[in-house]
Protein backbone atom coordinates (compact mmCIF):
# COMPACT_ATOMS: atom_id res chain seq x y z
CA UNK A 1 0.00 0.00 0.00
CA UNK A 2 1.70 3.29 -1.06
CA UNK A 3 2.26 6.11 1.35
CA UNK A 4 -0.93 8.31 -0.06
CA UNK A 5 -3.45 5.49 0.13
CA UNK A 6 -2.30 5.34 3.76
CA UNK A 7 -2.32 8.20 4.71
CA UNK A 8 -6.20 8.73 2.95
CA UNK A 9 -7.18 5.93 4.73
CA UNK A 10 -5.91 7.47 8.02
CA UNK A 11 -7.99 10.33 7.47
CA UNK A 12 -10.74 8.54 6.78
CA UNK A 13 -11.28 6.74 10.05
CA UNK A 14 -10.24 10.11 11.73
CA UNK A 15 -13.01 11.90 10.60
CA UNK A 16 -15.22 8.90 11.45
CA UNK A 17 -14.32 8.89 14.92
CA UNK A 18 -13.70 12.14 16.01
CA UNK A 19 -16.30 13.49 18.13
CA UNK A 20 -19.52 15.88 16.83
CA UNK A 21 -20.06 18.96 18.72
CA UNK A 22 -23.53 20.39 19.04
CA UNK A 23 -25.16 22.87 19.30
CA UNK A 24 -24.53 25.34 22.23
CA UNK A 25 -26.94 26.92 24.30
CA UNK A 26 -28.96 30.12 23.17
CA UNK A 27 -28.24 32.69 25.14
CA UNK A 28 -33.03 32.26 25.68
CA UNK A 29 -31.80 28.75 26.55
CA UNK A 30 -29.65 30.05 28.98
CA UNK A 31 -31.64 32.42 30.53
CA UNK A 32 -34.56 29.54 30.98
CA UNK A 33 -32.39 27.03 32.74
CA UNK A 34 -31.44 30.20 35.22
CA UNK A 35 -34.93 30.62 35.88
CA UNK A 36 -35.56 27.03 36.46
CA UNK A 37 -32.62 26.70 38.66
CA UNK A 38 -33.83 29.22 40.94
CA UNK A 39 -37.25 27.85 41.10
CA UNK A 40 -35.52 24.51 42.60
CA UNK A 41 -33.65 26.28 44.33
CA UNK A 42 -36.72 28.65 46.25
CA UNK A 43 -37.95 24.43 46.75
CA UNK A 44 -35.13 23.45 48.01
CA UNK A 45 -35.12 26.38 50.37
CA UNK A 46 -38.70 25.80 51.55
CA UNK A 47 -38.15 22.03 51.87
CA UNK A 48 -35.21 22.61 54.09
CA UNK A 49 -36.77 25.33 55.99
CA UNK A 50 -40.07 23.10 56.42
CA UNK A 51 -37.63 20.27 57.84
CA UNK A 52 -35.71 22.04 60.22
CA UNK A 53 -38.97 23.83 61.70
CA UNK A 54 -40.45 20.43 62.23
CA UNK A 55 -36.98 19.39 64.14
CA UNK A 56 -37.05 22.07 66.13
CA UNK A 57 -40.79 21.68 67.21
CA UNK A 58 -40.23 17.81 67.70
CA UNK A 59 -37.26 18.62 69.93
CA UNK A 60 -39.27 20.98 71.78
CA UNK A 61 -42.08 18.89 72.82
CA UNK A 62 -39.33 15.94 73.28
CA UNK A 63 -37.60 18.29 75.89
CA UNK A 64 -40.71 18.98 78.08
CA UNK A 65 -41.28 15.27 79.49
CA UNK A 66 -38.06 12.83 80.71
CA UNK A 67 -39.76 9.80 78.91
CA UNK A 68 -40.47 11.48 76.07
CA UNK A 69 -36.75 12.44 75.33
CA UNK A 70 -35.60 9.67 76.35
CA UNK A 71 -37.97 7.84 73.78
CA UNK A 72 -36.49 10.29 70.79
CA UNK A 73 -32.97 9.30 71.86
CA UNK A 74 -33.62 5.94 71.44
CA UNK A 75 -35.50 6.68 67.94
CA UNK A 76 -32.79 8.56 66.49
CA UNK A 77 -30.21 6.23 68.12
CA UNK A 78 -31.46 3.24 65.96
CA UNK A 79 -31.91 5.36 63.07
CA UNK A 80 -28.24 6.53 62.55
CA UNK A 81 -26.64 3.65 63.78
CA UNK A 82 -29.04 0.34 62.82
CA UNK A 83 -31.71 1.22 60.37
CA UNK A 84 -29.28 3.19 57.70
CA UNK A 85 -26.51 0.50 58.94
CA UNK A 86 -28.40 -2.77 57.58
CA UNK A 87 -28.19 -3.46 61.39
CA UNK A 88 -30.53 -6.37 63.00
CA UNK A 89 -33.51 -5.47 65.23
CA UNK A 90 -31.87 -8.61 67.65
CA UNK A 91 -28.84 -5.89 67.67
CA UNK A 92 -30.89 -2.59 68.42
CA UNK A 93 -32.60 -4.65 70.99
CA UNK A 94 -29.44 -5.87 72.40
CA UNK A 95 -28.13 -2.42 72.40
CA UNK A 96 -31.68 -0.91 74.63
CA UNK A 97 -31.14 -3.82 77.04
CA UNK A 98 -27.31 -2.73 77.77
CA UNK A 99 -28.18 1.13 78.28
CA UNK A 100 -31.47 0.13 80.27
CA UNK A 101 -29.87 1.39 83.65
CA UNK A 102 -28.52 5.24 81.61
CA UNK A 103 -31.88 5.64 80.53
CA UNK A 104 -32.74 6.23 84.06
CA UNK A 105 -29.60 7.63 85.44
CA UNK A 106 -31.31 11.73 86.81
CA UNK A 107 -28.12 12.92 85.14
CA UNK A 108 -28.22 11.67 81.67
CA UNK A 109 -32.11 12.68 81.51
CA UNK A 110 -31.50 16.10 82.85
CA UNK A 111 -28.76 16.54 80.33
CA UNK A 112 -30.89 15.12 77.48
CA UNK A 113 -33.68 17.55 78.18
CA UNK A 114 -31.58 20.61 77.97
CA UNK A 115 -29.88 19.41 75.13
CA UNK A 116 -32.72 18.93 73.22
CA UNK A 117 -33.89 22.28 74.35
CA UNK A 118 -30.87 24.09 72.91
CA UNK A 119 -31.25 22.21 70.32
CA UNK A 120 -34.51 23.52 69.02
CA UNK A 121 -33.39 26.85 69.91
CA UNK A 122 -30.46 26.28 67.48
CA UNK A 123 -33.09 25.63 64.74
CA UNK A 124 -34.70 28.83 65.31
CA UNK A 125 -31.89 30.50 65.38
CA UNK A 126 -30.85 29.06 61.98
CA UNK A 127 -33.69 30.17 60.17
CA UNK A 128 -34.55 33.82 61.92
CA UNK A 129 -32.89 36.95 60.32
CA UNK A 130 -32.43 38.65 64.10
CA UNK A 131 -31.70 37.28 67.00
CA UNK A 132 -35.10 39.14 68.72
CA UNK A 133 -36.80 36.57 67.88
CA UNK A 134 -35.05 33.76 69.97
CA UNK A 135 -33.76 36.26 72.36
CA UNK A 136 -36.42 35.68 75.26
CA UNK A 137 -36.13 32.01 74.73
CA UNK A 138 -32.26 31.95 75.06
CA UNK A 139 -32.17 33.72 78.00
CA UNK A 140 -34.80 31.42 79.78
CA UNK A 141 -32.55 28.61 78.59
CA UNK A 142 -29.27 30.22 80.20
CA UNK A 143 -31.03 30.89 83.16
CA UNK A 144 -32.55 27.55 84.00
CA UNK A 145 -29.26 25.76 82.99
CA UNK A 146 -27.65 27.33 85.29
CA UNK A 147 -30.14 25.79 87.78
CA UNK A 148 -29.30 22.58 86.75
CA UNK A 149 -29.31 19.81 89.72
CA UNK A 150 -26.73 17.50 88.00
CA UNK A 151 -23.64 17.64 87.02
CA UNK A 152 -23.75 17.78 82.53
CA UNK A 153 -23.73 14.56 80.58
CA UNK A 154 -21.22 14.54 77.58
CA UNK A 155 -24.22 15.84 75.19
CA UNK A 156 -23.81 18.88 77.19
CA UNK A 157 -20.49 19.60 76.68
CA UNK A 158 -19.77 18.96 73.13
CA UNK A 159 -21.17 20.54 69.71
CA UNK A 160 -25.22 19.69 69.26
CA UNK A 161 -24.08 19.78 65.21
CA UNK A 162 -22.56 16.40 66.20
CA UNK A 163 -25.40 14.89 68.32
CA UNK A 164 -27.27 11.89 67.55
CA UNK A 165 -30.28 14.32 66.75
CA UNK A 166 -28.31 16.66 64.63
CA UNK A 167 -27.40 12.94 62.57
CA UNK A 168 -30.92 12.06 62.70
CA UNK A 169 -32.16 15.07 61.25
CA UNK A 170 -29.55 15.77 59.10
CA UNK A 171 -28.69 19.33 60.50
CA UNK A 172 -25.00 18.87 60.85
CA UNK A 173 -24.32 21.91 58.53
CA UNK A 174 -26.90 23.92 59.11
CA UNK A 175 -26.29 23.69 63.37
CA UNK A 176 -22.36 24.32 62.30
CA UNK A 177 -22.46 27.35 60.18
CA UNK A 178 -23.62 30.19 62.74
CA UNK A 179 -20.52 31.98 63.66
CA UNK A 180 -23.12 33.93 65.71
CA UNK A 181 -24.30 30.78 67.54
CA UNK A 182 -22.69 29.13 70.72
CA UNK A 183 -22.53 24.96 69.97
CA UNK A 184 -22.08 23.57 72.85
CA UNK A 185 -25.55 24.14 75.02
CA UNK A 186 -23.80 24.14 78.30
CA UNK A 187 -21.13 26.99 77.78
CA UNK A 188 -23.39 30.03 79.37
CA UNK A 189 -19.76 32.34 79.06
CA UNK A 190 -20.27 31.27 74.91
CA UNK A 191 -23.45 31.95 74.52
CA UNK A 192 -23.50 35.47 76.47
CA UNK A 193 -20.25 36.58 74.40
CA UNK A 194 -21.51 35.21 70.91
CA UNK A 195 -25.30 35.90 71.03
CA UNK A 196 -26.59 37.80 74.11
CA UNK A 197 -24.10 40.48 74.55
CA UNK A 198 -23.35 41.08 71.15
CA UNK A 199 -27.06 41.61 70.55
CA UNK A 200 -27.53 43.96 73.29
CA UNK A 201 -24.46 46.33 72.83
CA UNK A 202 -26.06 47.10 69.64
CA UNK A 203 -29.43 47.40 69.69
CA UNK A 204 -30.14 47.59 73.63
CA UNK A 205 -27.34 49.21 75.50
CA UNK A 206 -28.77 50.17 78.52
CA UNK A 207 -30.00 46.27 79.38
CA UNK A 208 -26.03 45.33 78.89
CA UNK A 209 -24.95 45.71 82.80
CA UNK A 210 -28.13 43.98 83.83
CA UNK A 211 -27.49 40.70 81.79
CA UNK A 212 -23.68 40.73 83.22
CA UNK A 213 -25.37 40.80 86.18
CA UNK A 214 -26.48 37.69 85.23
CA UNK A 215 -24.24 36.08 83.61
CA UNK A 216 -21.82 36.34 86.83
CA UNK A 217 -24.63 35.10 89.49
CA UNK A 218 -25.57 32.22 86.41
CA UNK A 219 -21.88 31.24 85.94
CA UNK A 220 -21.29 31.58 89.97
CA UNK A 221 -24.07 29.42 90.78
CA UNK A 222 -22.22 26.54 88.83
CA UNK A 223 -19.19 26.60 89.90
CA UNK A 224 -20.95 25.76 93.00
CA UNK A 225 -22.75 22.88 91.82
CA UNK A 226 -19.44 21.76 90.41
CA UNK A 227 -17.87 21.47 93.77
CA UNK A 228 -20.67 20.72 95.20
CA UNK A 229 -20.68 17.29 93.45
CA UNK A 230 -17.08 17.07 93.45
CA UNK A 231 -17.23 16.70 96.78
CA UNK A 232 -19.84 14.12 96.77
CA UNK A 233 -17.68 12.14 94.68
CA UNK A 234 -15.33 11.80 97.00
CA UNK A 235 -17.29 10.98 99.79
CA UNK A 236 -16.76 7.34 101.00
CA UNK A 237 -12.81 7.23 99.74
CA UNK A 238 -9.86 6.43 100.87
CA UNK A 239 -7.37 8.49 101.26
CA UNK A 240 -5.20 7.92 98.49
CA UNK A 241 -8.89 7.28 96.43
CA UNK A 242 -9.31 11.06 97.50
CA UNK A 243 -6.35 11.96 96.24
CA UNK A 244 -6.69 10.32 92.76
CA UNK A 245 -10.16 11.42 92.39
CA UNK A 246 -9.36 14.67 93.47
CA UNK A 247 -6.06 14.96 90.57
CA UNK A 248 -8.46 13.75 88.04
CA UNK A 249 -11.24 16.90 88.92
CA UNK A 250 -8.56 19.41 88.73
CA UNK A 251 -7.25 17.93 85.35
CA UNK A 252 -10.84 18.89 83.87
CA UNK A 253 -10.41 20.80 80.73
CA UNK A 254 -13.11 22.83 78.74
CA UNK A 255 -16.18 24.20 80.22
CA UNK A 256 -16.03 22.24 83.31
CA UNK A 257 -12.88 23.19 84.07
CA UNK A 258 -13.30 26.93 83.66
CA UNK A 259 -15.79 26.48 86.91
CA UNK A 260 -13.40 25.12 89.13
CA UNK A 261 -13.89 26.90 92.11
CA UNK A 262 -9.92 27.80 92.67
CA UNK A 263 -9.56 28.95 89.04
CA UNK A 264 -13.37 30.07 88.77
CA UNK A 265 -12.45 32.51 91.82
CA UNK A 266 -8.86 33.07 91.04
CA UNK A 267 -9.51 34.30 87.27
CA UNK A 268 -12.47 33.51 85.80
CA UNK A 269 -14.74 35.72 87.87
CA UNK A 270 -12.11 38.82 88.43
CA UNK A 271 -12.27 38.79 84.18
CA UNK A 272 -16.04 38.46 84.54
CA UNK A 273 -16.35 41.53 86.44
CA UNK A 274 -13.75 43.38 84.50
CA UNK A 275 -15.48 42.21 81.24
CA UNK A 276 -18.82 44.23 82.50
CA UNK A 277 -16.58 47.27 83.49
CA UNK A 278 -15.32 47.40 79.95
CA UNK A 279 -18.79 47.43 78.42
CA UNK A 280 -19.96 49.91 80.86
CA UNK A 281 -17.15 52.67 79.83
CA UNK A 282 -17.36 51.53 75.97
CA UNK A 283 -21.37 51.40 75.55
CA UNK A 284 -22.87 53.00 78.97
CA UNK A 285 -20.78 55.58 80.47
CA UNK A 286 -17.50 56.19 79.90
CA UNK A 287 -16.65 58.54 83.16
CA UNK A 288 -18.05 56.18 86.17
CA UNK A 289 -16.87 52.90 83.87
CA UNK A 290 -13.28 54.66 83.75
CA UNK A 291 -13.60 55.19 87.42
CA UNK A 292 -14.97 51.50 88.33
CA UNK A 293 -11.84 50.53 86.28
CA UNK A 294 -9.43 52.32 87.95
CA UNK A 295 -10.35 51.37 91.36
CA UNK A 296 -10.93 47.36 89.92
CA UNK A 297 -6.84 47.51 88.81
CA UNK A 298 -5.94 48.96 91.83
CA UNK A 299 -7.88 46.45 94.26
CA UNK A 300 -6.33 43.78 91.79
CA UNK A 301 -2.71 44.79 90.80
CA UNK A 302 -1.54 42.54 93.42
CA UNK A 303 -3.28 39.36 92.12
CA UNK A 304 -1.96 37.35 89.43
CA UNK A 305 -4.31 39.33 86.89
CA UNK A 306 -2.88 42.53 88.05
CA UNK A 307 0.02 43.05 85.14
CA UNK A 308 -2.86 41.93 82.15
CA UNK A 309 -5.49 44.20 83.59
CA UNK A 310 -3.01 47.21 84.31
CA UNK A 311 -2.06 46.88 80.15
CA UNK A 312 -5.60 46.18 78.81
CA UNK A 313 -6.53 49.35 81.40
CA UNK A 314 -4.15 51.35 79.73
CA UNK A 315 -4.91 50.64 76.27
CA UNK A 316 -8.42 51.65 76.83
CA UNK A 317 -7.19 54.67 78.00
CA UNK A 318 -5.03 55.11 75.23
CA UNK A 319 -7.51 54.48 72.30
CA UNK A 320 -9.98 56.68 73.95
CA UNK A 321 -7.56 59.48 73.88
CA UNK A 322 -6.75 58.61 70.33
CA UNK A 323 -10.52 59.11 69.36
CA UNK A 324 -10.77 61.93 71.25
CA UNK A 325 -7.95 63.77 69.98
CA UNK A 326 -9.30 62.43 66.15
CA UNK A 327 -12.73 64.32 67.24
CA UNK A 328 -10.89 67.67 68.36
CA UNK A 329 -9.52 67.53 64.68
CA UNK A 330 -12.64 66.87 62.87
CA UNK A 331 -14.17 69.41 64.36
CA UNK A 332 -11.53 72.61 64.13
CA UNK A 333 -11.56 71.36 60.05
CA UNK A 334 -14.62 71.75 59.94
CA UNK A 335 -14.88 75.38 61.40
CA UNK A 336 -11.76 76.53 59.41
Amino acid sequence: MNWFLRLFLFSAIAVCFSPVRGADLTPEQIESLKAKLKSLKENLDNHVSTRNSGAGDAFMNAASDPRAAVDLYINCYKLVNFDREGRSESDFRAWKDDQSDRFRDPQFVESLQHQLRYLALSCDAAEVESVDKVFSSLMSYVDGLSRMEELPGPMLTQSVAGSIFAKAYYLEKLLGKNENWESVPFNIGGIYDRTILPHLRSENPSALMSAWDKRIEQQSRLAMLVEQKKEEQLRGMDRDQARRARNAQNNQRGVLGTLDSDDFANRTLPLLKWGKLKDMFYHVDQVNGAKAMLDFVEANLTTELGEDLYSDFANVISSATKEDDNTSGEVEGASN
